[in-house]
């Protein structure tokens, strides 16, 4: 893993008018242009413009990729897009070579395209054109941006960004977030920005609290309610049911938002144990109980619904059965229409095959292992990766890192290493008991 950041090793601060300079410095290269024969740039473009429309779409499906489940290196349509990719950052580079306002021109039309350029490939290694990427993320989808900058291949990308914020450049909070799960900044050199006030308190809190920082614990305690950071609150409390119950009551019939109630099933309280298939988040709390008791109803609701609503519980039976079912999401459309997926399932349900051990997960026993199994999983989308790594986290008291834009290596060498732990696996195995280990 990357070499975190500390006061002790900050360079020479970035300013705003350090940003200008470069991006003006990138405009020049626009007027530049306008010495060039008419063909000749016309020819050029062309050539862009088609490349680009390649790219921005390859971009556009990596991204849906990484929501859809786990990036795998042996995921064929994803090597093949890399591999692309690659292709298609030679002709860039070269274009640049011959003129880099070919390039800069990108940051108008193509702005996801100049923003990867910028921070993914060797134009990215001039400082004034990473600023200049940098400067554009606020302008493009927040998860695209978030990407871009999580799975930056650049070495110095933490410090610049670092720079910039010690320089008083006023970044959006995409940036911490960024840097954040890019692992690459102490918890010294973040109480010093929330001295600072570079960001929001509110926000600096959060990622402090997670790294057991005591004070931000008390201030989110004092500063935060309903289900606004449930999830932090929650992985500082020693007795966390206790708190749960008093925070908000022992009833369903009291509490009226959909994300507490979630919250109050990924700790397995029994008061909250009635299971509603019309419920907001129904798919994930069927997922994180895992009792087949529930399918026969949810097959039924799911002769209802048309294939766009459907998809979701048919993500959410599979996390809970993996290849025990008859169909499973990469089915979806591709092999199967719907009213076939259907028919399937309810001659499924009708045989009793989807009687198995309950609770369980990928069709095993839901345990921490089976847990890692399920995120691991081309096929688990983000929507439920987010909340079983949620109860991964809570039931082990192991607080660990991950996001969907994080590259596979790193989600991989962050959730592994709470398999080396034999007291984490025993927490989460333990949890519905009454029994506490390591407390």
């Amino acid at each position: 893993m990357r070499q975190k950041i500390g006061i002790d090793q900050l360079n020479q601060p970035i300013t705003n008018e350090d940003v200008e300079l470069a991006i003006a410095n990138a405009e020049i290269t626009l007027t530049l242009l306008n010495e060039l024969p008419i063909k000749w740039l016309d020819m050029c473009n062309e050539k862009l413009s088609l490349a680009s429309e390649t790219f921005g779409f390859l971009l556009k499906q990596r991204l849906q990729v990484h929501k859809r489940g786990y990036p795998s290196v042996k995921l064929e349509y994803l090597a093949l897009a890399e591999r692309q990719i690659e292709d298609l950052k030679n002709v860039y580079l070269s274009f640049y070579r011959l003129a880099p306002g070919l390039i800069h021109q990108l940051k108008q039309s193509e702005p996801t395209i100049y923003a990867w350029l910028m921070l993914n490939s060797e134009i990215g290694q001039e400082h004034e054109n990473l600023l200049c990427g940098l400067s554009i993320l606020d302008d493009l989808d927040y998860q695209t941006a978030k990407l871009l900058v999580v799975q930056s291949s650049l070495s110095d990308i933490d410090s610049v960004i670092i720079g910039m914020v010690e320089g008083g450049c006023k970044l959006p909070l995409l940036f911490l977030e960024s840097i954040q799960l890019r692992q690459s900044i102490t918890v010294g050199l973040l109480k010093r920005w929330l001295k600072d006030k570079r960001f929001s308190d509110h926000k600096t809190h959060s990622f402090l609290s997670l790294q057991n920082d005591s004070e931000s614990v008390i201030w989110l305690v004092e500063n935060t309610a309903g289900s606004q950071n449930l999830f932090e609150r929650l992985l500082a409390k020693e007795d966390r049911n206790t708190w749960f119950r008093k925070e908000f009551g022992v009833s369903v019939d009291g509490v009226f938002d959909p994300e507490v109630i979630t919250f109050a099933k990924l700790l397995e309280l029994k008061e909250f144990s009635k299971f509603d298939t019309s419920g907001a988040l129904a798919p994930i709390e069927f997922v994180l109980h895992g009792l087949n008791e529930h399918v026969p109803e949810i097959v039924e609701l799911m002769l209802s619904l048309d294939e766009f609503d459907g998809e979701q519980w048919v993500q959410a039976l599979y996390i809970v059965y993996g290849q025990r079912m008859p169909v499973t999401p990469e089915n979806f459309g591709l092999d199967f229409e719907w009213h076939e997926i259907l028919i399937k399932l309810t001659e499924w349900v009708e045989s009793g095959a989807y009687i198995q051990v309950s609770p369980s997960r990928m069709g095993q026993p839901l345990t921490l292992e089976t847990s890692i199994q399920a995120m691991f999983d081309t096929q688990v989308s983000t929507v439920f990766r987010v909340w079983i790594w949620r109860q991964v986290c809570l039931h082990t008291r192991s607080y660990i890192p991950w996001d969907f834009t994080m590259p596979a290596h790193q989600q991989n060498w962050n959730i592994t290493r709470l398999t080396q732990n034999s007291t984490a696996s025993e927490r989460f195995n333990l949890r519905n008991n009454n029994a506490v280990v390591g407390y």
